[in-house]
């Protein structure tokens, strides 16, 4: 995936386009310590540029070993790669990996999101999150947006980006391109 990936984003590149691409790592990736070698011979051969890639982890795959994984994310982050805590709060131990890790971002769950409109305490986890997050230097992502008043109050809120079906729902390779075009003369 993540060849593939990369290999996309090379196209966009060609084509003009500097999106940076973002892919889910799992715990089996973090537990290799072949994975960063890897890593690396890839962002050489696709030209990947420091902050072109990011890789999600989730909190989960951090507890399989996470002394060898928090190694791991230091090499990987002196590559240039952007980290990325994905799912946040729907784990056991967040706050400790916001401390010690080489994060970018946090990405807040979308069962805390989904919400927010009707429930004050989703709302407040939400903003409290928010918080947290800058006060980190992290970049927030809410995850599950599904309409633009979610939208509206999180932008209220301070939360640096959004994904979900308010945008977009998942798309093939082969169709993001015609959806990038439409999206970017809409915004």
């Amino acid at each position: 995936m993540l060849q593939q990936a990369l290999e996309q984003q090379r196209q966009w590149k060609a084509d003009g386009h500097g999106y940076m691409v973002s892919v889910n790592l799992s715990a089996r990736n973090l537990i290799d310590d072949r994975f960063v070698n890897l890593l690396q011979g890839l962002l050489q051969q696709y030209g990947t540029q420091p902050g072109e890639l990011e890789l999600e982890v989730t909190e989960s795959a951090l507890m399989h070993d996470p002394e060898g994984t928090a190694g791991r994310l230091e090499r990987i982050a002196a590559l240039g790669v952007k980290l990325s805590i994905d799912d946040f709060g729907t784990g056991y131990s967040s706050l400790a990996y916001l401390r010690r890790l080489p994060l970018h971002e946090l990405k807040i769950d979308r069962l805390f999101v989904k919400d927010i409109l009707a429930h004050e305490q989703d709302a407040n986890i939400v903003r409290s999150t928010i918080g947290l997050a800058h006060n980190l230097n992290l970049q927030v992502v809410a995850e599950g947006v599904e309409s633009a008043e979610i939208q509206s109050l999180l932008e209220q809120m301070g939360c640096d980006l959004i994904q979900g079906y308010h945008l977009s729902r998942p798309k093939a390779w082969e169709e993001m391109s015609d959806w990038l075009a439409t999206f970017d003369q809409a915004h």
